[in-house]
């Protein structure tokens, strides 16, 4: 499931009459949520890796248009059924959905960033449930003060089978044991991606040194080993 840099359309095929209505239906969905949580369209827009809030804005406004990889995280933020937002693509996203799995990932930390860089992460003993179909998906948390601009209580999900397209966030292996975390440009002639990352500038690599970053939670998701298969298999 891809969803970090989730993508929208501003022209796509799509009558403005739906557009509206499927924003209507986000709207409502949004204002349920937060009289349950304490969610914010900055919460939103970080989890599906937009750059501002405005592009919630402009899906309920109707000006851009829903798409299917959009949805699927939305729902699962706002948690509504996704043939409650938009019957259109509701039996595309179930169709995604039948080929994901639930499984426990693992989650290794990180308690120190320089430059933009870490080195190897230890493995915790905590785990997330999350919908994949990578079997070597994981999960990455920082330390507080480490965390890159942007992930201050935040855990990457991380599926390394994916296929990072240019504008989606990655985890970058640029040398032995040092990783950074950012988002990866248009491809050159030679093949190489250059990786805009935080505290240290463009990084020309190759693809498969770059890792997808599927999506971000809380680290409040983040579970003990054993309460988190009770949890799965419940």
């Amino acid at each position: 499931m891809r969803f970090h840099t989730l993508r929208v359309h501003g022209m796509p095929d799509v009558s403005p009459v739906i557009r509206e209505q499927e924003g209507i239906r986000l709207r409502a969905a949004y204002r349920r949520i937060k009289l349950r949580k304490r969610i914010t369209q900055a919460d939103l827009a970080i989890a599906c890796g937009w750059q501002s809030a405005s592009t919630f804005n402009r899906l309920l406004s109707g000006k851009i248009t829903l798409t299917g990889e959009v949805l699927t995280k939305l729902c699962s933020l706002l948690e509504v059924l996704p043939s409650d937002i938009s019957p259109r693509l509701a039996e595309s996203v179930d169709a995604i959905a039948e080929h994901l799995v639930a499984r426990l990932l693992p989650v290794s930390y990180v308690n120190s960033v320089t430059r933009g860089s870490w080195g190897e992460p230890f493995l915790t003993t905590q785990r997330i449930i999350h919908f994949t179909s990578d079997s070597n998906a994981f999960a990455l948390a920082f330390e507080a003060a480490a965390a890159p601009a942007g992930l201050e209580g935040w855990v990457l999900v991380v599926e390394p089978a994916g296929k990072p397209m240019p504008g989606d966030f990655v985890v970058l292996r640029h040398g032995a044991g040092k990783y950074s975390y950012g988002r990866i440009g248009q491809s050159q002639p030679d093949g190489a991606c250059p990786v805009e990352v935080v505290g240290r500038g463009v990084i020309l690599a190759r693809p498969k040194q770059c890792m997808l970053v599927a999506t971000l939670v809380r680290q409040r998701a983040l579970q003990e080993s054993r309460a988190c298969a009770e949890n799965l298999h419940h």
